[in-house]
C-alpha cells in the first residue's frame, strides 16, 4: 500500500472546481481583465458549486513518474455526494477502489484481496478536502495563488493553482483545471507534485445531480480482505 499522499492525491481528481451546469456565461464576464476577470469566473463556479448535490463522470487518468518506464493510462467511474463524499472506481488497467468518507481515506485492491484504511485528524481532512475540491473554489484560494488564462472563442479556461500553505506545498507544485466555458464544470486537471510525478485527469459523460446510494460510500470489505488500518489522526488538530 502507498502514503496518504498517495491517497490523497487519487482521492482529489477534478473536484477542485466542480459546478453545476448553469446558463451560458454572460458576456460580462468575458469583457473583463486581470483580477476582475478571474474573481468574475472564481464567483460564478462557486454559486454553482454550493448548488451541486452529486455528480457521476466517467474519466481517463495519465500518471507519469521517473519511476515509470511510460506514462501510465486507467480509467473507470468516478462520484461525489456533497459535501464531501468520493468514490474513484478504477477498472483498467487494474481494478481499484478508493473512497473518501467522513475521517477515512479507504483504499481496496479487490485482486488482491487488500485494503487500507487511514483516518485522519481534523487538520487532515481539511487538507484532503482541499485535494479533494470539497473546499469552495473561493476556499482554495487562501491555500493557493491562482492565475486564469483565457485562450478565448470556445476553448476552455485555465486556471493555475500553486500552493502557498505549508503542508499543501510539501505535495504540490501545481495544480491545472481547465473549465468550459458554458457550463463552468472542469474537463482537465492536472497535478504537479514537488517530486517531479504529474497526474492528469480528463472527464466526460458526466452527469449532474443523480440519484446516488449513500452506501455507495461504504466499503464492505470480507472476511478474505486483508486490512491494514493506519490511524494518522494521533496529534492531529
Amino acid at each position: 500500500m502507498r502514503e496518504l499522499k498517495f491517497l490523497c492525491l487519487l482521492v482529489l481528481a477534478g473536484c477542485v472546481s466542480i459546478a453545476v451546469a448553469g446558463p451560458p456565461p454572460s458576456d460580462s464576464i468575458d469583457t473583463l481583465e486581470g483580477s476582475a476577470k478571474l474573481d468574475a469566473l472564481i464567483e460564478r463556479v462557486v454559486e454553482h458549486q454550493h448548488a451541486l448535490r452529486s455528480l457521476r463522470a466517467d474519466f481517463v487518468q495519465l500518471k507519469k513518474s521517473d519511476l515509470l518506464l511510460e506514462a501510465v493510462e486507467s480509467s473507470g467511474e468516478f462520484r461525489f455526494q456533497a459535501p464531501d463524499k468520493v468514490r474513484w472506481d478504477y477498472r483498467q488497467p487494474d481494478p481499484m477502489v478508493v473512497v473518501f468518507n467522513d475521517d477515512t481515506v479507504t483504499t481496496f485492491l479487490p485482486q488482491q484481496a487488500r485494503a487500507e484504511q487511514v483516518k485522519v485528524s481534523k487538520k487532515q481532512q481539511r487538507f484532503v478536502r482541499v485535494l479533494a475540491g470539497t473546499q469552495p473554489l473561493d476556499d482554495l484560494t487562501s491555500n493557493f495563488s491562482v492565475r486564469l488564462a483565457d485562450p478565448g472563442g470556445r476553448a476552455p479556461y485555465q486556471l493555475t493553482l500553486r500552493p502557498v500553505g505549508a503542508m499543501v506545498k510539501k505535495r504540490l507544485r501545481s495544480v491545472k483545471i481547465e473549465i468550459d466555458r458554458s457550463l463552468f464544470l472542469p474537463v482537465m486537471v492536472e497535478y504537479n507534485e514537488t517530486d517531479g510525478d504529474s497526474t492528469r485527469y480528463e472527464f466526460k459523460d458526466l452527469e449532474l445531480n443523480p440519484e446516488i446510494d449513500v452506501s455507495t460510500f461504504r466499503l464492505e470489505l470480507g472476511d478474505d480482505v486483508e486490512l491494514q488500518t493506519i490511524d494518522a489522526s494521533a496529534g492531529g488538530v
